[in-house]
C-alpha cells in the first residue's frame, strides 16, 4: 500500500451530506414520491467522486467553505485512499441501483438499497468502520484487485 497525506475530513463531509440527503428525501418521499430524485443526484455524486477528486463534491464543499471557514477541521492521517475511494464506488453503485429501482417504481427495493448506504455511511462516520474497505482488502487478498491505486484526498 502507498501511504499518502490524506484528509479523513472529506470522508466525514462525504458521510453527512449523504445521510442527511437520504434521510431527509426518505421523509419527504413518504409524501411525495418525487423525492427519489435525490438518489441519482446523490449516485452521480458519488461516482463523479471517484472518478476524480477534482470532481468531488462535498471535497470541494469542504476544501472551499467547511475548513476555511473553520467549520470543519482537517484530519489528516497516512493511509492509501484507494480502499476509501472503492468504498464510495460501491456507495455509487448502490445508489445508482436504486435510482434504477426508483425508475421502475420499484420503491420499496430503492428505499432499502438507500438506507443500506446510510447504515454504512453511519457505520463509518460514527465508529471509522468502513465496510467498503473491508471488502477491498478481501478482494485485493484473494488477488482480484491490485494492493493500491494512486489517488489524492
Amino acid at each position: 500500500m502507498k501511504a499518502v497525506p490524506f484528509d479523513r475530513s472529506v470522508l466525514k463531509v462525504n458521510q453527512v451530506i449523504l445521510m442527511v440527503g437520504i434521510v431527509a428525501a426518505y421523509v419527504v418521499g413518504l409524501a411525495h414520491n418525487q423525492a427519489v430524485v435525490v438518489l441519482p443526484v446523490l449516485a452521480a455524486m458519488m461516482l463523479a467522486g471517484v472518478v476524480s477528486p477534482h470532481l468531488n463534491a462535498p471535497r470541494l464543499l469542504y476544501l472551499h467553505a467547511l475548513k476555511p471557514w473553520g467549520i470543519v477541521r482537517p484530519r489528516v492521517v497516512h493511509e492509501d485512499p484507494a480502499p476509501h475511494r472503492f468504498a464510495q464506488l460501491l456507495g455509487g453503485v448502490f445508489l445508482a441501483a436504486a435510482s434504477i429501482a426508483a425508475l421502475a417504481s420499484a420503491l420499496v427495493v430503492a428505499w432499502v438499497l438507500a438506507w443500506i448506504v446510510v447504515v454504512l455511511a453511519f457505520l463509518n462516520f460514527a465508529f471509522n468502520l468502513c465496510v467498503g474497505c473491508i471488502v477491498y482488502a478481501q478482494l485485493v487478498k484473494l488477488g482480484v484487485l491490485p494492493l493500491s491505486r494512486a489517488s489524492a484526498a
